[in-house]
């Protein structure tokens, strides 16, 4: 028994660890098969009947499941989501120079007293 339980903990971190190159869609199809390989086994197992062999129709109905939810999850975000989806990004145009740039305020100050007189000021 002191055996197993590290053997079991290095194979259950190598599969984690496996997954995390997978698409979303590989993903989705091997958690089906997984989760449909545990119920046929576990229907099996209640019937009386070869687990293997449920532990095998389950896993195939499963990676189905999995992957037609993919698709459609997929599908349900690319139409509710499109520009995440484009292949390449739109720019926004750079709106145009004005012909007569807005000046700064020192340069405000300048144009405004050597636009009135020294006469003015008092």
């Amino acid at each position: 028994m002191r055996h197993r339980l590290p053997i079991i903990a290095i194979v259950v971190a190598v599969s984690l660890g496996g997954c995390a190159n997978m698409t979303t869609t590989e993903q989705r199809t091997l958690s089906g098969a997984g989760i449909g390989a545990l119920g046929g086994a576990a229907i099996a197992a209640v019937a009386d009947t070869s687990v293997a062999a449920g532990a095998l129709i389950g896993a195939g109905v499963g990676a189905g499941a999995g992957y037609l939810y993919s698709r459609i999850q997929n599908e349900h975000h690319a139409t509710y989501h499109p520009t995440k989806h484009r292949r390449y990004a739109v720019r926004a145009t750079k709106p145009s120079r004005p012909d007569n740039p807005a000046r700064t305020s020192d340069q405000r100050l300048a144009a405004n007293s050597a636009v009135r007189s020294p006469s003015e000021t008092d």
